[in-house]
């Protein structure tokens, strides 16, 4: 035991030598700002920050059943967010960190961002971790940062989520223009690239007897799936049809030639001269391949399902034997000019099918009710305007989702049919009115929102000569408070 004692005395003698001679600790500085509680200290920073929001939403439904209504209208209260966000610096600036938690009651907290950033200069900064996937200019602002309170259904659609992977981004300022430095912002990464849903649906719903049928509003409303990458679950270190090493290439650049323009929806803070304005433009692209054959879903037909395809014993490895590639595209503007914001994105996404393995053999290209490839589009206008200098916000917007038609076969029976889609092409019109008692911190926001949506074709024989309506419809008012500190 002494000898224990000695040892540690020796080891510890140069610390408390060092001790002595050390100066005064260094000064800690705490302070609650505008929004959140900030520590920092000469070598370390930690900012906290909670941003709820508190919503009525009266929901109202069209379009379903024999007599067009389905009865699943509903009015309620809820909270659509409660966040917690948790960034700084260790060490210095440049070593930066981010941990975004989305609390829930039903479940544990929700991790979204999670990840550390090394950034010695503007032009590189090396992020590893949770992110956000470079895709859309919409996608990257925080949710608490639009003008209305959810995404335009076109995003929705082709958003790619969250990845964990590795990316390395920057900012290069270019020439002197009119109002401010000219910027180029880049970032490119690798991701996981997991597939949203194993059957590539967005929601779906089919024609019957008794009219329009959809067995998840909520999927076929808000475009849940997909063949897109989704990647914010806690992921095993094991091989998984979803995550199999096949990973995904992401990549965006934005050119912002009169000056940056700031990562929010809408004009708020902008500068008295009437005679600057801003805008910028990004372009976005992500690859990924994932293997699927759609088993135990309405996939399950295309190749498994025809000429006897479907006998065929499982591969030993368990991957399966239809290779999707999936390629999305973003092109985006954005302008502002003294409290006015305009917001236009373009997407483009296009999935090839190919057989693999001992399913080559069946001759599948042949058959014209297995799709070899889909080609989904969408499109989104938000216009915004302060009609009291960033205070009171009115806006509007119209967003579109149009999804590739293709035969195919239906399950079990393997009947062919015509017009079928892995979502419900989409129109999107509405608008509101936001008021910013204290900017985004305090900020009270109404809006109405107006979507139809027309569903595949039809099942059998209802797909030719039938009248049959195809369209559903649902319309929202929404009352939002939200408030971050």
């Amino acid at each position: 035991m002494r000898s224990l004692i000695l040892l540690v005395a020796v080891l510890l003698a140069p610390a408390l030598l060092a001790h002595d001679h050390e100066e005064l600790p260094q000064e800690v500085n705490t302070s609650l700002d505008k929004a959140g509680l900030g520590f920092k200290t000469d070598g370390f920073e930690f900012n906290l920050t909670t941003a709820v929001q508190f919503r009525y939403t009266y929901h109202d439904t069209r379009g379903e059943g024999a007599n067009g209504d389905n009865g699943r209208d509903f009015s309620n209260f809820r909270f659509p967010g409660v966040r917690t966000f948790i960034h700084g610096h260790i060490f210095d600036p440049s070593f930066q960190y981010r941990l975004w938690l989305v609390w829930s009651w039903a479940a544990a907290p929700r991790i979204e961002d999670a990840y550390f950033r090394w950034a010695p200069e503007s032009y590189f900064n090396l992020t590893v971790g949770q992110m956000r996937v470079p895709a859309s200019w919409e996608y990257l602002v925080d949710h608490e940062h639009t003008g209305l309170p959810d995404r335009a259904i076109a995003d929705e659609a082709f958003k790619q989520g969250w990845g964990k992977g590795v990316a390395v981004s920057g900012r290069i300022g270019l020439f002197d223009a009119a109002f401010d430095e000219a910027l180029l912002v880049w970032e490119v990464g690798i991701f996981n690239g997991v597939l949203a849903s194993t059957d590539g649906a967005q929601g779906r719903g089919a024609i019957v007897g008794n009219g329009v049928n959809v067995t998840d509003a909520d999927a076929t409303e808000h475009f849940k799936g997909g063949f897109r990458n989704d990647d914010w679950k806690v992921n095993s270190d094991s091989f998984s049809q979803l995550v199999d090493s096949q990973l995904m290439f992401a990549g965006r650049v934005e050119f912002h030639p009169m000056g940056e323009v700031f990562r929010h929806m809408v004009d708020l803070g902008a500068i008295e001269d009437s005679a600057a304005w801003f805008f910028m433009i990004g372009v976005a692209a992500n690859w990924m391949s994932a293997r699927t054959d759609g088993v135990g879903t309405f996939l399950d037909n295309f190749y498994y399902g025809s000429n006897n395809a479907l006998s065929l014993a499982p591969p030993a490895s368990g991957r399966k034997r239809v290779d999707a590639s999936i390629f999305h595209a973003t092109v985006d503007g954005h302008f502002r000019w003294i409290g006015l914001s305009i917001n236009w994105a373009l997407h483009f996404r296009s999935v090839g099918f190919r057989a693999t393995g001992r399913l080559q053999d069946f001759d599948l290209e042949d058959d014209q009710y297995l799709p070899k490839g889909v080609t989904d589009y969408g499109a989104t206008v938000d216009i915004g305007y302060f009609i009291l200098r960033d205070e009171v916000l009115i806006a509007a917007r119209f967003s579109m989702v149009d999804f590739d038609e293709f035969k195919s076969r239906q399950q079990g029976s393997n009947a062919e049919v015509d017009g079928d889609a892995f979502g419900a092409d989409s129109y999107e019109y509405g608008g509101g009115v936001s008021w910013l008692i204290h900017g985004d911190n305090l900020k009270l926001t109404a809006d109405y929102r107006y979507v139809t949506q027309q569903l595949p074709h039809g099942r059998g024989p209802l797909s030719r000569g039938v009248l049959k309506s195809d369209y559903r419809v649902f319309q929202e008012i929404r009352l939002q408070l939200q408030w971050i500190f």
